[in-house]
């Protein structure tokens, strides 16, 4: 007899382990003691039918909500007709092609599902898409958030610790890069998957090129920079590529990888950024975050950026264009390079309060049925209606995966299968009670 599913107020849904799991724990935290709800952290990508069959939410928290069609969401969707759905949209720094890709487009994203907005500018760009108004509520930016106390308590003082783990040497200085090149890594199906969801076809070309030819450009200054002893130069790729292809696509622009040139997708951006002297990146947000941290910081620019790719903010940090530039800015003592930045930041996406208690108070007043909010019953009906569409694909499937098992039995994997966009976003039940029960004692809960 099959079990009947557990009934629980919020199932919180993670895409990336290390870009949210922290703030997941805290706002679990702070919703058990302060708000007397109950709460299950699953993961979005990771045995999600097994957490369908498992739980039965009031209210189901999202990383991303874009239309029904977004992974896994149908499924989601279909199996919890009735519960209320929060999008707290992990991507909100967007060039002007994302905006079109990203914007909701379906009567799920626009009238079902409460948005949590960073700030002002996202909440107005939710409402031009489409949404309605009362469900956009700004929270500001809890990756942010954590930078500050008491937060920042939880992830300071790990420069030892990591150390120690990765064999790195305490007395050089560290300059952590985050990586933001994964456009590089895209074949031409994914390519053409977002060309269909909005995405101008010229720019996805363009940018897949520029994305490629920028990461080899600043590999070979990484290989330069550690063959030279300056720093121990250590490189993050983002959580969707993996560790091999990274490395793999680097040692085609360099052929030997120096002692002092790390690539570590292990530990959060938060203990690294905290632990390091200087940060690096091309054009990703977490330059935003080491602006916070009060880090020196500096944009990867070794070609010119694409007018579609341009954002405001990039004029507020400092550009490196050249090795002699790279070079420079790891030696450089200019610690307050980030001030520019960080006032932006605090205007933008700091200025309602504390955005993890923000949060918590959004789902707790979702759950407690204090907002508005038609649960998509319809929707999920439609969702678990048979198609023949919906038929096929599931055959193309199953026939595909058969014929890969049978090909791994003599040693072939083609490349695109061997791809694990989630290789490190596995969560694990005693981990997540273990960070809950911290933050409860750092915050006195």
């Amino acid at each position: 007899m099959a079990r009947a599913a557990q009934p629980v107020d919020v199932l919180y849904f993670i895409e990336h382990r290390a870009r949210e799991l922290d703030i997941a724990c805290t706002v679990t935290a702070l919703l058990q003691s302060e708000y007397k709800l109950s709460v299950q952290l699953a993961s979005i990508a990771i045995n999600r039918a097994s957490t369908l069959e498992r739980f039965r939410p009031k209210v189901v928290v999202l990383p991303y909500c874009t239309w029904i069609k977004d992974m896994g969401l149908e499924q989601i969707v279909g199996h919890w007709p009735n519960a209320k759905y929060i999008d707290l949209a992990f991507e909100q720094v967007l060039g002007q092609t994302q905006k079109a890709f990203k914007a909701p487009r379906d009567v799920f994203a626009r009238q079902h599902v409460v948005h949590g907005a960073w700030g002002k500018f996202f909440a107005e760009y939710l409402k031009e898409s489409g949404v309605v108004g009362r469900n956009v509520v700004v929270i500001g930016n809890p990756s942010l958030a954590l930078y500050r106390p008491p937060y920042r308590q939880y992830f300071d003082q790990q420069r030892e610790a990591l150390a120690d783990c990765y064999g790195l040497d305490i007395e050089m200085r560290w300059v952590f890069i985050p990586e933001n090149y994964g456009w590089a890594f895209f074949n031409d199906k994914l390519l053409r998957e977002r060309i269909r969801r909005g995405f101008n076809r010229q720019h996805a070309y363009q940018y897949r090129q520029f994305a490629l030819q920028s990461l080899r450009a600043a590999a070979e200054w990484w290989a330069r920079a550690a063959q030279e002893e300056r720093a121990e130069i250590i490189v993050r790729p983002r959580p969707a590529i993996p560790k091999e292809s990274f490395v793999a696509q680097v040692t085609e622009a360099v052929e030997d990888i120096p002692p002092s040139l790390h690539f570590i997708k292990e530990g959060t951006v938060r203990e690294w950024i905290l632990a390091s002297e200087v940060v690096h990146s091309s054009y990703s947000t977490t330059l935003l975050e080491a602006a916070v941290a009060h880090k020196p910081i500096y944009m990867l620019a070794p070609l010119p950026f694409p007018d579609f790719l341009h954002a405001d903010w990039y004029a507020l940090v400092d550009q490196i264009e050249s090795y002699a530039d790279f070079a420079a800015s790891i030696d450089s003592q200019d610690h307050n390079n980030w001030e520019a930045l960080e006032g932006w930041v605090n205007q933008t996406m700091l200025a309602e309060g504390d955005a993890i208690e923000n949060i918590a108070a959004l789902i707790a007043s979702v759950a407690r049925g204090e907002r508005e909010l038609p649960s998509p019953v319809a929707i999920g009906r439609q969702a678990r209606r048979p198609t023949a569409l919906k038929l096929y694909r599931r055959i193309r499937r199953s026939g595909g995966r058969i014929v890969r098992a049978i090909l791994r039995t003599v040693g072939i994997t083609a490349l695109e299968y061997r791809w694990d966009a989630h290789e490190k976003d596995r969560l694990d039940q005693a981990d997540i009670e273990a960070r809950v029960a911290r933050w409860e004692k750092l915050l006195g809960l």
